[in-house]
């Protein structure tokens, strides 16, 4: 490499030191946000401070070159200065033209300031948009949640109603079978009632039946009974008769007749009377068997009512209503009670039991009333 060259080469290389200063001195003046704080706080003053540090770049640029010049036409014998001048020359040019570039570049970085101003307020704008927005985004958020919640509660409130109107389905299906069931027991308790009232009706039959056989049976031993009777008065008249066609013969023997027709005569009375007393046990047991079906047996017969004790008595007359019961003796009372047809179903258990001892009837304290009534109904009527 030539001289000439070197020195070209030497004053390139303090020229492109030059702008490397410059580049400090904007970068300077556009040093990033991320340092701390926005874009202008970084500028270094008034745009007139950033062109007076490029002016003294650029001049100390300039003393260099000199300074560099002069050292080498004095390092450098035979070279002229009018070489070095024209060296210096291109210096100025170019020296220049970086003033050129850095007026530029002071531009771009006061353009770049202005941009960046205004992005701070897009920056701010943006927050207010950002703000509002997130104002706007809760709003609708709060709008959309009560919407919900309103949709939620109308929910809610369908579902009730819903879950009401199948209580009430359910209420009514309740109440439906219930009265389903009251029907159908209603039904079957109907029925069991006709199934009773029928077996009453057919027993109630059969005891009018049966107390009209008993009516028809005493009518036909009362009307044989007046039969022995006009019998007996027939047999009586024939024996009075003959008695008295005898006479003739034999009074003795005719008095004999007599008497012994009177007898029979009296007899027959007797069984006249006993016929009419059984006549009238029987209607009794007649009536007594329509109205309870239940056969009863007079005490009046063997003189039953004489084995009870006078406290007794009087209790069954005053079951019966006998009037003057509290006047009478004991015989009294008996004769009162037999009047009033006293049954052996009237006595108590207790009666029964004092009746059968007394009879010497084999009655015991474990037989029912209905046994002693039967036992002791045996012994009266043998």
């Amino acid at each position: 490499m030539s001289l000439k060259e070197r020195l070209a080469h030497s004053a390139r290389t303090g020229i492109r030191d030059l702008p490397s200063n410059t580049a400090w001195v904007i970068s300077r003046a556009i040093k990033p946000a991320s340092e701390g704080g926005g874009v202008t706080e970084h500028l270094p003053g008034p745009l007139s401070d950033a062109t007076a540090a490029l002016e003294s770049g650029v001049h100390d640029a300039r003393r260099f070159v000199g300074e560099a010049g002069r050292s080498v036409a004095e390092a450098v014998p035979g070279l002229s200065r009018d070489s070095v001048s024209s060296l210096m020359s291109e210096a100025d040019t170019a020296a220049e033209r970086a003033r050129e570039l850095e007026a530029r570049a002071v531009r771009t970085a006061q353009r770049a300031k202005d941009e960046a101003e205004a992005a701070e307020r897009v920056a701010a704008e943006g927050r207010g948009s950002i703000e509002e927005a997130r104002k706007q985004a809760e709003q609708r958020i709060r709008a959309r949640e009560e919407k919900a919640r309103r949709a939620g509660d109308a929910s809610i409130a369908q579902l009730m109603a819903q879950h009401e109107e199948e209580l009430r389905r359910a209420r009514a299906e309740a109440d439906r079978k219930v009265d389903s069931e009251r029907m159908s027991e209603e039904a079957s308790a109907r029925k069991a009632l006709e199934k009773v009232e029928a077996q009453a009706a057919r027993a109630t039959r059969d005891a009018e039946q049966r107390a009209e056989q008993s009516q028809e049976q005493a009518s036909r031993a009362i009307r044989e009974a007046d039969d022995a009777l006009a019998q007996a008065r027939d047999l009586a008249t024939q024996a009075a008769q003959a008695a008295q066609e005898a006479v003739a013969e034999a009074t003795r023997e005719a008095e004999r007749m007599a008497a012994e027709a009177q007898q029979r005569a009296d007899e027959a009375q007797a069984r006249v009377s006993e016929a009419e007393r059984v006549r009238q046990r029987i209607d009794r047991a007649a009536s007594q068997v329509s109205e309870t079906s239940t056969p009863t047996t007079s005490v009046a017969n063997g003189g039953l009512l004489a084995t009870l004790n006078k406290q007794e008595l009087m209790e069954l007359a005053e079951a019966h209503d006998v009037e003057g019961r509290r006047g009478m003796n004991k015989q009294e009372l008996v004769t009162a009670l037999e009047a009033a047809g006293v049954q052996l179903d009237d006595l108590t258990k207790r009666e029964l039991l004092t009746v059968g001892e007394v009879q010497g009837i084999d009655v015991r304290t474990s037989m029912s009333k209905q046994e002693l009534v039967d036992a002791i109904s045996g012994l009266t009527t043998e």
